[in-house]
């Protein structure tokens, strides 16, 4: 990033910051359209909120899309997220696949349940919980939550249930403990 753009992302921050969010998201906006995978994940999400501007869905996909394209882990998270809410599973778990490889926590999340749930891909149960394990190693907590449920169901088999419960109450307390300090964290962005 060059030194002109960084200063004017700084400047779109504190614009944020300092609750001038008409002007946050006109400089995120200008950035987002010069090509900057992070002004555009910021103004996507400007935009599906409504802050700072009239709410649009259908931009702020555009702009989601747009820093997956230019292969920004959390963008092809968010536009993941955008297809799945469109029901468009398969084209998601690819857009989650990508992030994954970046080791973008939710995206690893997303690859896990997706394939422990067939959404956009076939059912895995293995590599589901390989993924699963990776992300919930790192403290995701809907990660833990999938893997106890799966073995509540007996994923990885009958032995495998009662673990599951404990699993269960492990995911739930974690959850709990991480909201209570940090709930804008990846732990808990699912």
């Amino acid at each position: 990033m060059h030194t002109d753009q960084a200063e004017r992302v700084q400047a779109a921050f504190a614009a944020y910051k300092g609750g001038r969010v008409n002007l946050a998201y006109d400089l995120y906006r200008q950035l987002a359209d010069e090509g900057n995978a992070e002004s555009q994940i910021f103004t996507a999400w400007m935009l599906s909120q409504g802050v700072g501007c009239t709410r649009d869905e259908a931009q702020a996909a555009i702009y989601y899309e747009r820093a997956a394209a230019l292969g920004h882990p959390a963008g092809c998270f968010y536009f993941g997220r955008w297809l799945t809410k469109s029901g468009e599973h398969a084209q998601a778990y690819a857009c989650y696949a990508k992030g994954a490889q970046a080791k973008h926590l939710p995206s690893m999340f997303r690859v896990g349940y997706s394939l422990a749930r067939g959404k956009g891909v076939n059912v895995d149960l293995r590599d589901a919980y390989t993924m699963l394990k990776a992300a919930a190693s790192r403290g995701h907590a809907y990660a833990l939550r999938e893997m106890a449920l799966q073995d509540l169901r007996g994923g990885r088999g009958l032995l495998w249930i009662p673990i599951g419960l404990l699993e269960f109450l492990l995911a739930l307390c974690w959850g709990i403990a991480v909201s209570m300090f940090n709930k804008d964290t990846d732990l808990l962005r699912g």
